[in-house]
């Protein structure tokens, strides 16, 4: 009779902790996809989404799952209008690889999906859309830099208007 009342409330435990664990997605989910020049038989294990939970620095990524797996990044940030979330294409925050910055200009969940469409080196508002809210961006381009994301920091870190 214990042994059935431990097996019960482990279970219990079990199972509320995983629900619990599956309603707390993170602001910014980063999806590592296959690039299109590395097309081929998809491998599952290197399927990856990265949850980063609102103000978590995370200087760097290396202990992620599957880090090392190919692929270009994408991201949904999630949050309330003024959330701001930066990238790095290097670890430690390093900006000589590249960073974007992303600032929510609504509560709506935006998607960012192709990072070089973006103009370098200026802010550059996008508007919201059926699928997207509305965004302001800063992007410092480097090359390969939606493959290299290495460190993700969160609110402003620069002085003045605009991140150098």
């Amino acid at each position: 009779m214990k042994y059935n009342t431990i097996a019960v409330i482990s279970l219990i435990l079990l199972l509320t902790g995983t629900l619990h664990a599956a309603e707390q997605r993170g602001a910014l989910i980063l999806y590592k996809e296959p690039p299109i020049e590395f097309a081929g038989p998809k491998r599952s294990d290197c399927d990856i989404m990265y949850d980063i939970h609102t103000g978590k620095d995370v200087s760097d990524m290396r202990d992620f799952r599957n880090f090392f797996c190919e692929g270009r990044y994408t991201l949904t940030l999630d949050g309330e209008k003024g959330t701001t979330v930066s990238l790095f294409g290097k670890f430690k925050y390093k900006k000589e690889a590249g960073f974007m910055v992303v600032v929510k200009n609504d509560d709506r969940k935006i998607w960012l999906i192709n990072f070089e469409d973006i103009p370098p080196g200026k802010w550059v508002d996008v508007e919201a859309k059926r699928d997207s809210g509305a965004y302001s961006v800063y992007y410092k381009s480097k090359a390969l830099f939606s493959l290299n994301i290495s460190s993700i920091k969160w609110g402003q870190w620069w002085q003045g208007d605009t991140p150098k």
